[in-house]
């Protein structure tokens, strides 16, 4: 078996890389699949789990492509600004983006091992916020919505 070219594994991944991301987009987080994607783009799942190890990995594909809609709906000038916008995001369901990449942020976080990608998230959300309210008070504003949020995903 031929051993594929750099260039040609880079563009196979850019390719995977933009159906998880439209995946993403119109059915959520747990509609991206190794069994899905295999089925989708005619591939084995050990082809795909070469350039996602863990199914974790997928969050790549998203990078740089969320964080800019995810923070349109949010309000930094306020502690109480930004909970009532991230509540009303959460909850809106003609945007389901956000909930899903929250959902996903949460479902990473539990994990045994946080992804790093994820806490540079909230890491970066929690930056933002700090440069209007600073930054203990940041700190415990982010902590009180993943704690509402998780509240409210388990009486779902």
């Amino acid at each position: 078996m031929a051993r594929i070219t750099t260039e040609e594994k880079e563009q196979k991944k850019k390719m995977m890389d933009e159906r998880i991301f439209q995946l993403f987009l119109s059915e959520g987080w747990e509609a991206v699949t190794y069994d899905r994607l295999a089925k989708e783009l005619n591939l084995r799942k050990s082809s795909i789990q070469s350039y996602y190890p863990k199914s974790i990995a997928f969050a790549t594909a998203l990078q740089g492509r969320i964080f800019p809609i995810v923070i349109q709906k949010l309000n930094f000038k306020s502690k109480q600004q930004f909970i009532e916008s991230w509540l009303a995001a959460y909850s809106d369901e003609q945007c389901h983006i956000f909930k899903e990449v929250v959902k996903m942020l949460l479902n990473n976080i539990i994990k045994s091992s946080t992804s790093p990608h994820s806490l540079k998230a909230i890491m970066r959300l929690q930056n933002l916020l700090a440069q209007n309210i600073g930054e203990e008070e940041a700190g415990k504003t982010i902590k009180i919505v993943l704690g509402e949020t998780l509240y409210i995903q388990m009486q779902q």
